[in-house]
This record gives structure tokens, sequence and C-alpha cells, in this order.
């Protein structure tokens, strides 16, 4: 199965690890606007018999199998829908959209023209998630409070406000969709649809945001509660309430470990570590075999999610 990649940033050098633990997997094009960029990148990684492509019309015709979008956050769309219109499956990197209504869209071109599509989000394909599924269906869990603070490495360009790539207003928007993705995905798939919101965001002065404090109401009454910023460092894990039980995430944009807790002192707290060192393989092996198996069932249960993450998202963002 033949696969190209666009983008050129560390997490693409992460899923190309993650592919090479899949034997029938080939990377054969390597997509960016700058053939020196790609050239460059290729050899940093050992790739020397990837082809380059510098015009995305041409990658769209191109012979591979699937594309991996992992370019920068607002061009997601255009370029997933152009790939999608010439019958290419894709994964696309989080989040999917800026707006519900392209998602939706994007589904519904997916299922017209019987290719794959789906978000790369690691948290919420892991093995390990059906364990935090089973605690929350024979526990009664009531909340959640999930936290994600991680300082950006592009602080000092922010602080001289030089707002590029994840601070620029359409291309990334922040900590309000490119960071918030990850607690909100999760909420919605371990805890389903949300009801209500409420929120109170921080922004830079282009109006990016770079700190989100929510609150959800999910359909079924639990309440999940999420710190999320680009300016902040943290030291706390995040947690899910049942009572006299708990479970501490160490990790929630990869869920890498968690603990389950008891009261009872008799009762020894239970550590779980995911099996891969690299979580982006689970995300993989599900996406190939959605198209190895042409399963738009399960297709579509998870670009439901997507939307209603999407959509709860740009409620957060739209909040003053």
């Amino acid at each position: 199965m033949k696969f190209a990649t666009i983008g050129t940033g560390w997490i693409v050098k992460e899923f190309l690890e993650a592919t090479r633990e899949f034997t029938e997997l080939e990377y054969t094009i390597c997509y960016s606007r700058k053939y020196e960029t790609a050239a460059k990148f290729l050899s940093e990684i050992n790739y020397i018999n990837t082809k380059i492509i510098t015009d995305l019309n041409k990658l769209a015709k191109s012979d591979c199998d699937f594309v991996y979008v992992a370019s920068p956050n607002g061009l997601h769309y255009e370029q997933t829908k152009l790939l999608l219109n010439n019958f290419k499956n894709v994964i696309l990197e989080k989040p999917a959209t800026f707006k519900p209504t392209e998602i939706m869209e994007l589904k519904e071109l997916a299922n017209k023209n019987k290719v794959i599509l789906m978000e790369a989000t690691k948290s919420v394909h892991i093995d390990e998630i059906e364990i935090l599924e089973d605690f929350i269906k024979n526990n009664n869990v009531n909340s959640a409070v999930f936290n994600l603070n991680q300082y950006s490495s592009r602080m000092n360009d922010v602080k001289n406000e030089i707002f590029n790539s994840v601070f620029d207003f359409n291309l990334g928007k922040g900590s309000s969709f490119d960071l918030n993705v990850y607690p909100v995905e999760l909420a919605i798939k371990l805890f389903g649809k949300v009801r209500d919101v409420k929120a109170v965001n921080l922004r830079l002065k282009n109006g990016v945001g770079i700190l989100n404090h929510s609150i959800l109401l999910h359909n079924n009454g639990i309440i999940t509660s999420i710190t999320c910023s680009k300016n902040n460092f943290q030291s706390i894990n995040s947690q899910i309430f049942a009572e006299d039980k708990n479970i501490e995430i160490k990790n929630i944009t990869s869920i890498d470990e968690f603990t389950i807790n008891n009261s009872i002192l008799r009762v020894a707290p239970l550590n779980i570590k995911i099996s891969k060192s690299n979580a982006m393989w689970y995300e993989i092996r599900d996406f190939v075999n959605l198209i190895m198996n042409k399963d738009f069932e399960k297709m579509n249960y998870w670009l439901d999610i997507t939307i209603e993450t999407i959509r709860v998202l740009e409620i957060i963002e739209n909040i003053n």
C-alpha cells in the first residue's frame, strides 16, 4: 500500500517512524511547496527513494493509495477535499477542520466516493481505551478534570508579537483548536455528546486563543472540566471521578499511562501502560484496517466523534 505525506514537521517524522512497523506500507511521495524543504526532510529521516512533489494537483492524481495530511490546520479542509475528489484515502491530522460544516462535507464526500477518511487523534485509538470505557460503564462516573498545558516552543516569538504557524489566526488558532482538540475529543469518546458548554478564553493580541477554561455537560449528565493552554507548564495529571474510585491519566494526548485508584486501602492501585511506545501506531492500524475492509460503518463512527468535537471547539472558540 503506497502512501504520501503532506507536511515536513516533527509530527510527520513521528508518523513515519510508526509506519515502519507495517510491512505492507511503502512511503512513496513527499509533498512540499518547496523542493529544498522536502529534500532536506527526507535526508534527515533517511528516505532516499521517496519521490518529491511540489504540485498538490499532481499529488492528487498520483498512484498512491492514501495521503497523510499534516499541513497547517487551516489548510486541512481544502487539501483533503481535493484529495477525496480524486478518490484518495486520507488520514487527516487533528484538528480535522475549523468548522463542523467542513468536516461534515468531507464525510459526505468520502462516503460518496467510497474512500476512507479518518482524523489522526492518538488517544482515542489506543487499545487500552477499552479499559477506560469499561470502568465508566461499570462505575458511577460523574465528572472528569482534563488538564493539558504545554508551554510552546514558540512563546518567545509570541512575546515579541510574532504570530506564526499555530498562533496564526487563519492557520492554527492556537490553544483553542490545535491543543484543545485532545481533551475535548477524548471527553466525547468516553462520555458521549455534549449538551451544554461554558467557557472562558484568554487570547493574544491577534485574537488567537492561548488559554481555554471550559466545562462540558454531556447528554448523560457527566461533567468534564478542561484547562488547556500553550503558555503554561503543568505537573499534575488528569482524572476521571467515580465516587470512591478514580482514574489518573498521565498524558491525555496519547494516554501513555493511567492508574485506577480505589479509596479502599486494601485495594492496590492498578497501573496500566500502553504497549506501543509510539501511540500513532494505533491510529495507523485502525486507518489501514478501514481501507482493507472498506469499513464505512466504522469510518462514520469515528467521523461522527470528530464532527461533535469540532462542533464543541467552535462553540468554545466563539465565546468572548
